[in-house]
């Protein structure tokens, strides 16, 4: 099933569309996905899937560019497994901070980070510091915004130590944005032993040695309603979370947490 692209981005704009949408808006999203496993019923490209979707929920509730998505990023837990694709955490953010450079040049006042992937908070992190030193950007980043309170209240699984990764919360999202790439009579229920996740959180163990389908949590308790309500309340908190700082930003800025 091709998707139907969106007005916001920014692969499908012409030159004189582009300057115009970016002159107007002054905001943009980069979109980071990933490839790489995620079980016998999810294809490789899942994160990536999710993420340009957000990004685009955003978009059309905010009014802003959305940049092509970054199919690569840091998947080091998976590289054993064929077809997971490696970027260093260095690699990330260079990527993030090349592109927010380019904004910066073109007028764009604000920029925001999608990720679909959790790996690369480390990546956005130290990205997003950085930029603060070097231009005037005010720039966000988020990887599934308001899971606990997602998961709270729709899940009827518990995530395996908090993980999200071809779970039923995740196979919920992309059941209700490409149901056509699920392979539900393939999706399993595997939760590796407790006491891997001390050795998982503490040391090089790989998530590919954890758990044999590659799955972490009950996908067969997936969703597309779930997964459509669930996107749209983690679009409703993406909103607020951004009108909020817009406020905050000027009590913050000189000071603060670090």
């Amino acid at each position: 099933m091709d998707r139907e692209y969106s007005s916001f981005e920014l692969q499908y704009m012409t030159r004189s569309a582009a300057a115009e949408a970016l002159r107007q808006w002054q905001t943009a999203i980069l979109p980071i996905g990933a490839t790489e496993q995620h079980g016998p019923h999810l294809p490789l490209g899942t994160d990536t899937f999710i993420a340009q979707h957000m990004a685009i929920l955003l978009a059309e509730r905010i009014k802003a560019v959305v940049l092509p998505t970054l199919p690569l990023s840091y998947s080091w837990v998976w590289r054993d497994i064929p077809g997971s694709m490696v970027l260093s955490v260095d690699t990330v953010k260079s990527t993030i901070k090349d592109v927010a450079h380019s904004l910066h040049r073109q007028g764009c006042t604000r920029f925001i980070v999608i990720s679909g992937h959790g790996a690369n908070d480390s990546a956005m992190k130290y990205a997003v510091r950085e930029l603060a030193d070097e231009i005037p950007l005010r720039t966000y980043y988020f990887t599934y915004p308001g899971l606990e309170q997602l998961a709270a209240k729709h899940a009827e699984t518990p995530r395996w130590h908090g993980m999200v990764h071809a779970c039923e919360l995740e196979t919920s999202w992309l059941l209700a944005i490409r149901p056509d790439l699920c392979q539900m009579d393939k999706a399993v229920t595997e939760y590796p032993p407790d006491d891997a996740a001390y050795l998982y959180h503490n040391s090089s163990l790989p998530m590919g040695a954890l758990s044999k389908s590659g799955v972490f949590g009950d996908a067969t308790k997936a969703s597309a309603e779930k997964g459509e309500v669930m996107l749209r309340e983690m679009t409703d908190y993406l909103v607020e979370v951004l009108r909020s700082a817009e406020s905050a930003e000027t009590r913050f800025s000189k000071g603060g947490k670090q």
